[in-house]
């Protein structure tokens, strides 16, 4: 259980930027957050350093050099500003209900004051954006959310199916239906505690595949020179200047797990300041870290006969210490996949639940339509103290923390027709997947499919959750009139979302249909 303690909130000029310091009564609010900076600094990293970081000297060859570079800054520093924005907002919202609960009587016992997910901020948002007597707006950021998990799980197995065919010379269909077992087992376990070890892989594969894939290039004979056949800025036309920049944003934009690490900093909600520190400083790292391993690539690799590839690993020779890297990288997608699987897969399984009758999802689904039907959201909105019961779609708690796991596949609370739905559910997600990837290859051939979908993720789902949606949110949520300058530097943010967005999914989609074939 969280610990339960009674915090002093003040609407600070600190979070209001600005606004003169409005101190509220004492109220109980429930803190998850025991974590210290350093530590949500190192998760932050991780989340946006990974595989996606051997994609980026390809994306440097689509853009332009220079391009490149200026768009690694430039998406950089407005994913950190989005990553605060989307924070401060939660905070308004709580500290708006806070307000409401202290102006009231609350008898001793009441429920505690829960901070949000992001479907609850979403929701609080957009409190009348209701049809046929759901919340449409909390309804699309679960659709977009089952869409971004299922597109990163096509995009790493496409990854680890890229890798090994080139580094073991086998076939593209044997890689996949070799992943499919693996995959299908993972995917069924309900709580991924087990799986802890991953993380220190994957680490240890990140961290050998950034320095092996440098170490690699030099060892072969090359030598480090400025690519005079790589453009400073790529004038020509096909989108691959949007592409290239959708690939770059991709690994910036970690929006999905900006609240649960901003809550799990300990005194999150009355020291709003820490979280802003840690965001400045993780991306600054994230920043220099994948833009200087881009460009050390581009200058060694650029000559290669075949140019750069994507992902950059594949410019690598086979010796044994080269294909360990590769191994390893393989192995941590691996355990990953089915982890990004989950987060879509507990959305579905709970929605089909709830259609078919489940009976603990019916008690769910009437408790959330009797609070929209009933103008509760609305009620919150006008800061009434009023408890809104959340859908219960899978996003309500974090990854992994399965409620009462009984076994590895099952929920305590779950019927066996429950059960049943469950491992049905997952094993067509899993289906999906494969057989996606599987029309991919054939469509565009393996490296062409691994480039258009990361590019895709990027400017589509990416566009959204980190340009457009965080600056809409902080506009709802602010208790204060925004500055001329936010409202300018917001606009833009915006407008390059919706250019990010528009260009690269009709560009990619385009790629996708025509269906080069690079094998």
């Amino acid at each position: 259980m969280p610990e339960r303690h009674t915090l002093e909130v003040s609407l600070t000029a600190d979070l209001c930027q600005g606004e003169r310091s409005n101190r509220l009564e004492l109220f109980e609010v429930e803190e998850k957050g025991d974590v210290n900076p350093t530590a949500v600094g190192l998760n932050m990293v991780k989340c946006a350093v990974g595989a996606g970081s051997f994609t980026f000297p390809f994306a440097l060859t689509q853009t332009g050099s220079v391009c490149g570079i200026i768009g690694i800054i430039v998406f950089s520093v407005m994913a950190a500003l989005t990553m605060k924005l989307l924070a401060d907002s939660e905070k308004f919202f709580v500290v708006r209900k806070a307000k409401a609960r202290s102006a009231q009587f609350i008898p001793s016992g009441a429920p505690k004051i829960p901070r949000l997910t992001l479907p609850g901020v979403i929701r609080a948002a957009f409190p009348n954006a209701i049809l046929f007597g759901r919340n449409i707006a909390v309804g699309s950021i679960y659709v977009l959310v089952v869409l971004t998990s299922m597109g990163i799980a096509i995009a790493y197995t496409l990854f680890i199916t890229s890798t090994l065919t080139h580094a073991f010379d086998v076939s593209t269909n044997f890689v996949l239906s070799f992943l499919t077992i693996p995959v299908v087992i993972l995917s069924m376990m309900q709580s991924f505690q087990s799986l802890a070890f991953t993380s220190i892989l994957g680490d240890v594969a990140v961290t050998a595949g950034l320095v092996g894939t440098i170490w690699g290039g030099l060892a072969a004979g090359r030598t480090a020179s400025w690519p005079s056949n790589v453009p400073l800025f790529n004038y020509a036309a096909g989108g691959d200047v949007p592409r290239g920049l959708a690939t770059l944003s991709f690994m910036f934009n970690i929006q999905m797990v900006c609240l649960p690490m901003a809550q799990s900093l300990k005194d999150d909600l009355a020291r709003p300041k820490i979280f802003r520190r840690v965001v400045d400083v993780s991306y600054a790292f994230i920043a220099s870290l994948n833009m200087g391993f881009a460009i050390v690539c581009l200058l060694i690799f650029h000559d290669d006969q075949d140019g750069i590839q994507n992902p950059i690993i594949k410019n690598l020779n086979t010796g044994a210490p080269l294909q360990a890297i590769r191994v390893l990288l393989c192995l941590d997608l691996l355990f990953t996949v089915p982890m990004l699987l989950a987060v879509g897969r507990e959305v579905l399984e709970n929605s089909v639940l709830s259609l078919l009758g489940s009976e603990l999802h019916r008690k769910r689904d009437t408790m959330s339509k009797q609070a929209d039907s009933k103008g509760l959201i609305e009620r919150l909105s006008n800061e009434n103290d009023v408890e809104i019961p959340e859908d219960d779609l899978g996003l309500e708690r974090p990854l992994g923390e399965s409620k009462t796991s009984l076994f590895f596949f099952m929920n305590r609370e779950d019927t066996k027709a429950d059960l049943l739905i469950r491992l049905l559910v997952r094993l067509v997600l899993v289906g999906l997947i494969i057989s996606l990837s599987f029309g991919a290859i054939s469509n565009s051939g393996v490296n062409q499919a691994f480039t258009d979908v990361v590019a895709l993720i990027g400017g589509f789902s990416g566009a959204i959750l980190g340009l457009i949606l965080p600056p809409i949110l902080y506009s709802r949520a602010s208790p204060i009139r925004l500055t001329f300058f936010q409202i300018i530097s917001f606009s833009i943010v915006v407008l390059i979302g919706f250019g990010l967005l528009c260009s690269t999914t009709y560009y990619t989609i385009e790629d996708m249909v025509v269906g080069n074939k690079n094998t």
